[in-house]
Formats: structure tokens, sequence, C-alpha cells
């Protein structure tokens, strides 16, 4: 809404418009006060001194930030880019976020989140994102292939959507996290007598394979497989990487990286024996959204991986 254009305003026109009560007083209605945004929009409004009522024709108490991503983009953060706007008015602002068809919300890292609506906003203010594109987390990293040490486990994927503000989402896109890790394979052993007095009997060891990585943008890491292991492969958008072979004969394979949205595969257990180690688990999946008790879909679209 706004104050009508004319031609005859009313001191009641501009209350209505800026939430007064009666008794109306001009004084209330001074550019930057209490009462109306020192917006681009209101600025023929005095901030001080006469006040005219012409001064309010098509003036507005709410105004409307539009922000739009139009290339593949990390770790977007909704506020750090609406509060500079001379638009943008705590508690008066509605808040409009389109992401283009095509392009690639993502994060850095598995620990960020590809995009983000804190609480920095002020109660009044509303956020509305339409998603046209695909909102992705990281995947996770595979785990290494054991030796030493057991198969390590496969690294959890990341996060897209963090909110913490009321949000209203249109999804004609994708939200997905990413997918989890693979974990490493474990080391098998057996048992060889030794040929002759100088070659006692020992424990033959047979490293496993190392997982591969989880489905994201960008795709987990795979992990290096032991000694004579194979590594894992990386994982991309679509798919988790597959998991590398153990030593054969009796080294563990490693799990494969989960896709969009999955965990990760567990490592494949070694030919079991006294020097034999366990394999690792598999990486959780990512959420799609974290803070779902505030958010309203109006569209759910294509939505991959846990959510709390």
């Amino acid at each position: 809404m706004a104050v009508p254009a004319g031609p005859q305003i009313k001191l009641s026109d501009v209350a209505s418009e800026f939430s007064d009560t009666a008794p109306f007083q001009m004084s209330e209605f001074y550019r930057g006060g209490a009462k109306v945004p020192n917006v681009p929009g209101n600025a023929a409004v005095a901030a001080s001194g006469a006040l005219g009522l012409q001064s309010f024709k098509g003036t507005q108490n709410r105004v409307t930030v539009p922000l739009t991503i139009s290339s593949s983009t990390t770790n977007y953060d909704v506020y750090t880019q609406a509060s500079p706007s001379p638009n943008y008015t705590a508690g008066t602002t509605d808040i409009e976020l389109t992401i283009n068809s095509g392009v690639v919300v993502s994060s850095t890292s598995t620990g960020t989140y590809a995009l983000n609506v804190p609480n920095a906003f002020t109660a009044g203010d509303t956020v509305k994102i339409i998603n046209n594109g695909t909102v992705q987390g990281r995947g996770g990293n595979g785990g290494v292939g054991g030796h030493s040490s057991p198969g390590g486990s496969g690294g959890s994927g990341g996060n897209a959507v963090y909110v913490n503000f009321p949000t209203t989402i249109d999804n004609v896109g994708s939200l997905t996290g990413g997918g989890g890790g693979g974990g490493g394979g474990g080391r098998g052993s057996i048992f060889t007598s030794g040929g002759n007095p100088k070659q006692p009997a020992y424990w033959a060891t047979h490293p496993g394979g190392g997982g591969g990585g989880g489905s994201g943008t960008p795709g987990g890491s795979g992990a290096a497989g032991g000694p004579s292991g194979s590594p894992g492969g990386a994982g991309n958008a679509n798919s988790g990487g597959s998991g590398g072979s153990g030593s054969n004969p009796y080294g563990g394979n490693g799990g494969a990286g989960g896709g969009r949205g999955a965990a990760g595969g567990g490592g494949g257990a070694g030919r079991p024996g006294g020097a034999s180690t366990p394999a690792g688990a598999g990486g959780a999946a990512g959420s799609y959204l974290v803070g779902n008790p505030l958010v309203t879909f109006e569209t759910t679209g294509t939505r991959q991986g846990s959510v709390s």
C-alpha cells in the first residue's frame, strides 16, 4: 500500500499508512522519525521544520528490498546482502530473494551453510526466498583405508540452508544436503607359516581401500587407501564417488560416497585375523534445511537430505 497520490490527501490517510492512532499530529510524521522510514521513496517528506500533506503522496511505510542471485556463488548471507540497501529500514522491510534458474548456491566447507538467513533481522521484517536453482551443501570426504589404524570414518555432508528468522520459501528448484563420505575399508590379515628357521611365522597384512567422497558442490574428496589399497573416487554434484579396492586378496573395500542428500556407505571388513583392523563407518548426510520450524513452504520442490 501507499498514501494515495491525490488530489486531496487527508491526515488520516497518512496516519493509516504509517500505523498511527488518533489523535493524529503532523509532528509525528517527520521522515526518519518513529513513523516514517528514511528511504528514497519517502524523500519528499521533511525530516524537520514544516510538513505539508502533499509531500506524502505515494509514500510508504513498508518497503521491498529485492535481491537476485544471477550467477553461482558460495556462502550467501541474506542479511549481509539486504541490510546495506538504502531502502532497508529495520522492522518495516520485505526482503525478497530470487535465485535464478541454472544457478547453484553452494558452500566452501561442510562446516558452513550454502545459504544463511540469520536472526539479525528485526521483528516486523519479512523474508521470502524464491528458489529456481539449486542450493547444495558440500560433500563429505571419504575415510582413509585401514592399515596401522582402523579404516577412517567418512565425513558428514554439509548443510544447504540455515534459517534463524521467520522465512517463506517458494522452492521451485532443489534444496540438497551434501552426501556423506564413504568409510575406509578395514585391513585384512592372514597367518603365514615361516618356510625356514630364519623366517618365523607372521601375520601378513592387506590394507583397506579408501572411501569415496560424497555428492555435493563441491563434491567430497576421495581418501587414500592403505599401502597397496586403492584410493576412493571424488564425489560430484550429482553422485558420490566409488570406494577404492582393498589390497588383494584380503583387504576390505572402501565405502562409496553418498549421493545427493544421502549417507555414505561403510567400508568393507578385511579378512579377520590377529592383525586385522575394523572398517570405517559412512558419513551422515547433510541437511537440506536447518531451522525448519521457522519456515513456511509455498512450494516444496525437490528436497534431499535430512531436516531439523
